[in-house]
């Protein structure tokens, strides 16, 4: 082959391993996002997430299961809130932040949007994450106390302690066979800790599902103020 020849294809292969390269960066770069809100809400307002400068993009937070996947350029902080139009043909539209948090390393994340009020005007907790498997997996559960006291529980044989605002994800260590069903269930038992009075109130065997994973909400009635829970279950692929 013609020494001109070996030099041309030389240089198309440099030009391809160099586009490939570019290729992996950029993907490298892009991170999946899913959002889930709480307290619990039969229509959630959309909100939008700053994507980059004066960039947004709109997403949806439901409450009763994680959001469709939304894939975007990785930042180092994650922020969510409104854009407010200009006022005047002088001034730029307006973004209000309801609430930011630090981005996660992992290239696939969930989203916990806590509204700190009945508006998302009145500010949001933003909390990142780990959407990989073996960070919440199937058969894990994710507690949340959303409380003014403390939780304590046991969950198969796993023990755990939450104070307000701190969250927590854990997986049975016990698991017991329904003979009739083969399947696990485990025995699960929650308190709550008002002075120096601890309380039970609630407890149930729950049934073990390996392709399984639950959110677990613990808050408080606003009607009477009891506390409650409320559970999402995502079924993994």
């Amino acid at each position: 082959m013609h020494p001109f020849m070996n030099r041309k294809l030389c240089t198309v292969c440099f030009g391809l391993f160099a586009l490939t390269l570019s290729a992996m960066a950029q993907e490298a770069q892009m991170v999946t996002l899913r959002f889930i809100s709480f307290p619990k809400s039969a229509n959630p307002e959309p909100v939008q997430l700053l994507i980059g400068p004066g960039e947004t993009m709109e997403i949806k937070a439901p409450t009763n299961a994680l959001s469709t996947p939304y894939r975007v350029k990785r930042l180092s902080v994650w922020s969510v809130g409104k854009v407010e139009p200009a006022k005047s043909k002088d001034e730029k539209p307006t973004f209000i932040s309801y609430g930011s948090a630090p981005s996660l390393e992992s290239s696939d994340q969930i989203i916990l949007l806590i509204r700190n009020g009945k508006e998302n005007l009145d500010s949001m907790q933003v909390i990142p994450m780990d959407n990989r498997s073996n960070n919440f997996g199937g058969g894990q559960f994710f507690f949340m106390n959303a409380t003014t006291v403390d939780i304590a529980g046991m969950l198969g044989g796993s023990k755990f302690s939450l104070k307000p605002k701190s969250y927590i994800i854990i997986k049975p260590a016990e698991l017991k066979q329904r003979e009739e069903e083969g399947k696990g269930m485990f025995f699960t038992e929650f308190y709550f800790r008002k002075d120096d009075d601890v309380r039970p109130f609630f407890s149930s065997t729950w049934p073990h599902n390996e392709k399984a994973r639950s959110m677990v909400f613990f808050y408080h009635d606003p009607h009477n103020d009891r506390l409650r829970m409320h559970t999402i279950r995502d079924y993994l692929p």
